[in-house]
């Protein structure tokens, strides 16, 4: 299981280290296998790039052992390559990245960007389809082209929710190839239809994901399934009610007992909502304290 980590703020808006210290042994501690600080649920649109250069380097400083997926992503080619090179001399283990956004590629375009950002690091990297916030869907043919290009190319992180494309993807795994599934609330699904794990939100405050993926390895498919639909699906609906990823940062804050910030353009989660995460947080526990 990996962690897509939140970027933790102060009050202020910039970024607190001494949580994200914290944060890195919480997931030590709850046995997660790497962490992927600057995805979706870190925001990195909203750091300018010396500060996610800084926040890597942090990341893999304070990394504890765990694998470190940078994410490189950016709008601009240009700027990922930069971030590639930063996270191949900071030491981390592989970079992740999507298509450029905004202005909507295509297939061809998607090809470019990934040869040029692949090119400019000797880092495996990971594809990561993310249509909802890029505008684009990559397609199989053009992640096979670029894994037959490049033997860097190492695995995708699938977050489509497409499960019809997912098994398609899945097939694929083998060991030199790994996919993951990016949908907490599609893990055990994903699993069974031969994902290598999950890059799971819920992990920042939780150890539910990682207790399901264990029973799953474990061949305790019961307990499995009920982590799945009793615990870990309540808690991702929750926090997905206000817009992404606040509902994540709110519960990691109240979990890790912070008075953390949200960085804008981000607003604070309406209270009438953060009722509804903190009872979520507690059914959770009290589900699985049942099982």
């Amino acid at each position: 299981i990996i962690t897509p980590m939140i970027t933790p703020f102060r009050k202020d808006g910039t970024v607190d280290f001494e949580a994200t210290g914290a944060l890195l042994e919480y997931l030590k501690e709850i046995g997660i296998y790497g962490v992927f600080p600057l995805g979706s649920t870190g925001v990195f649109p909203f750091l300018a790039l010396e500060e996610k250069k800084s926040f890597l380097s942090y990341i893999v400083e304070n990394s504890r052992g765990m694998k470190v997926f940078s994410g490189i992503g950016s709008s601009s080619t240009q700027e990922s390559m930069e971030l590639a090179k930063h996270s191949s001399d900071a030491g981390a283990d592989v970079n992740v990245l999507m298509p450029s956004y905004y202005i909507t590629p295509g297939q061809e375009e998607i090809k470019k960007h990934f040869s040029s950002v692949i090119e400019a690091s000797d880092l495996p990297l990971f594809i990561y389809n993310i249509p909802q916030l890029t505008g684009v869907f990559i397609a199989l043919e053009t992640i096979e082209s670029l894994k037959d290009k490049y033997t860097s190319v190492a695995g995708v992180k699938e977050r489509s929710g497409d499960m019809r494309h997912f098994s398609r993807r899945a097939a694929s795994a083998d060991r030199d190839f790994t996919v993951f599934q990016g949908q907490d609330d599609l893990l055990l699904a994903s699993l069974s239809l031969g994902a290598d794990g999950g890059v799971c939100g819920l992990t920042n405050f939780s150890d539910y994901v990682q207790k399901a993926y264990e029973s799953y390895k474990a061949g305790n498919l019961k307990r499995a399934l009920d982590i799945q639909m009793k615990v870990i699906n309540p808690l991702i609906k929750a926090v997905n009610v206000p817009v992404f990823p606040s509902g994540y940062y709110h519960a990691s804050y109240r979990i890790h007992e912070l008075s953390g910030g949200f960085r804008s353009p981000m607003t604070e989660v309406p209270a009438a909502i953060k009722e509804k995460i903190n009872k979520s947080l507690e059914d959770s526990a009290n589900a699985f304290s049942e099982m």
